[in-house]
């Protein structure tokens, strides 16, 4: 699942941050703990939740700006999926025939639909090439790019509590994009 995870592509995650008070709190309080130092700590506030990608408004247009923003787009949308297992979005912009897009997709559908979660695992891409791509069909516009996804460490919890922690990565990545009538699609990617 982490590997095929990773081919597909790409997160917020949420951890409670803690944090020693000076003034230590109040010995009623409930969600204090004992720490080794002997210091009483209180967990702050959790990391906010994450927020679906909104689309650049580069990404919207036809040009290989557009084209470059839409990549980079994608792959926010697969960190937002990976943290929340909220795949919506990301069904939208993949092709019916990308199968590196299904099977990343099904991995986390099935992953959070089982009562497991994913920690971890951001990625950020480098594009290092891009190319547009020629075809007989003019109406057809599409690009295909090359690049480096590199991926944190992660953690990918099962609902039965058994966890797989894949380390941090770099896979390189060849992605075709096409624009289709008045948006991006993700056609096809393949890890090399």
């Amino acid at each position: 699942m982490g590997t095929t995870l990773r081919a597909a592509a790409a997160a917020a995650v949420l951890l409670l941050v803690a944090g020693c008070s000076d003034d230590g709190p109040s010995p009623r309080d409930p969600t204090s703990t004992w720490s080794p130092t002997g210091k009483m700590e209180t967990p702050t506030s959790a990391a906010p939740d994450p927020v679906e990608p909104e689309l650049p408004a580069v990404a919207a247009e036809a040009s290989e700006a557009g084209a470059r923003a839409f990549i980079g787009y994608y792959w926010e949308l697969i960190n937002y999926a990976q943290a929340t297992g909220d795949v919506k979005a990301l069904k939208a912009v993949s092709g019916p025939n990308c199968d590196g897009c299904k099977a990343g997709i099904r991995g986390v559908q099935d992953l959070y639909s089982d009562g497991g979660h994913i920690e971890g695992g951001n990625y950020s891409v480098h594009l290092d090439k891009v190319n547009q791509l020629k075809n007989k069909d003019s109406s057809q516009y599409a690009f295909e790019a090359k690049m480096s996804a590199s991926t944190d460490k992660q953690l990918v919890v099962s609902g039965d509590g058994s966890s797989t922690t894949n380390p941090a990565a770099t896979s390189e990545v060849v992605v075709a994009v096409a624009w289709l009538g008045s948006q991006w699609r993700l056609e096809a990617m393949q890890v090399s």
